[in-house]
């Protein structure tokens, strides 16, 4: 959630900052100032009239600090007792400790002028709040397996990876066509051609155990023919828990269209998906077709209750 920059302590907080920030750009236009401080001209205007009427107790114009920002720049004086930069409380050194080292360990080894910069400051940092041992920070994502997966995907080429697939619950060699990653619900996944499938795939970064660069070449006359190929296409029908099963199974329509026994036909990449989702379901949802994949959840669901039963 974003910080709201007009919250009385976040304001305090601003001018805080203010005061050491004006002192090293003396003249500063207004604009600018709340450009950079991400607040409109009024706000940095209420806050400037706010510093104008701080100072030393006193509290004469000899110890109150001395702004002038009536021609639309601003200039400070009389601040010397604030005019260096708040420093950092234990909790922010070791958030700032704990996010250059995930950047540390993205960055290639032939980075050595980075690393170095990455070092000589979280040093500072250690010695500031009086912490000797070195925070080490374990990232979700091995960066080198990004940083393989992004050349791969910028030159076309392939990769062999080994991946843990949640579905199957069964680790796998693939090689893969990597064709572009993103961040979805808090993880990073990459979409794929798999060789192994024949067909589109998309994997989640922080289940690829390891991934390497492969020898073919992705070739875009190939990509568009598999993205024309028509998915595997299962029909079902609903006997209850209507809502649940619309949202399980995304197909589109509002309530007033559901009703006991209604059916769809639904689409998906793997039956391994598909069987998956009919088993959750429970009694609520039953497949209609494919034949071949209903008498296999049938013979699964009869094993299944065997073992229960102590058959």
């Amino acid at each position: 959630m974003a910080k709201n920059p007009t919250s009385p302590l976040n304001k305090v907080a601003r001018m805080l900052d203010l005061v050491p920030y004006l002192h090293a750009h003396q003249g500063i236009a207004l604009s600018t100032l709340a450009q950079n401080f991400g607040v409109s001209e009024s706000e940095m205007n209420a806050d400037l009239t706010t510093l104008w009427m701080c100072g030393l107790p006193g509290y004469t114009p000899l110890e109150l600090i001395d702004l002038s920002f009536d021609s639309g720049f601003v200039t400070i004086r009389n601040a010397q007792t604030l005019e260096n930069p708040r420093s950092l409380n234990k909790e922010e050194a070791i958030a700032l400790l704990l996010g250059l080292d995930l950047v540390r360990s993205a960055l290639a080894i032939d980075r050595e002028d980075l690393i170095a910069k990455i070092d000589v400051l979280s040093q500072r940092l250690r010695t500031l709040i009086g912490l000797q041992a070195q925070l080490k920070a374990e990232p979700a994502v091995d960066g080198s397996i990004r940083s393989t997966i992004t050349k791969a995907i910028s030159l076309g080429t392939s990769l062999d990876i080994r991946y843990h697939s949640l579905y199957a619950d069964r680790i796998s060699e693939r090689t893969i066509l990597p064709i572009e990653w993103h961040n979805d619900a808090f993880h990073e996944y990459v979409f794929a051609y798999c060789d192994q499938a024949q067909s589109f795939r998309t994997f989640r970064l922080d289940r690829i155990q390891y991934a390497n660069s492969g020898e073919k070449k992705l070739k875009p006359g190939n990509v568009s023919q598999i993205l024309e190929s028509p998915a595997l296409v299962y029909r079902i029908r609903i006997h209850s828990h209507l809502r649940a099963a619309r949202e399980l199974f995304e197909f589109e329509g509002d309530d007033k269209e559901l009703h006991t026994g209604i059916e769809k036909e639904i689409s998906s990449f793997t039956a391994e998906w598909m069987r998956r989702m009919i088993f959750s379901a429970g009694a609520s949802v039953e497949l209609l077709s494919p034949e071949a994949e209903r008498a296999d959840i049938v013979s699964s669901a009869r094993a299944l209750l065997a073992l229960y039963e102590g058959k």
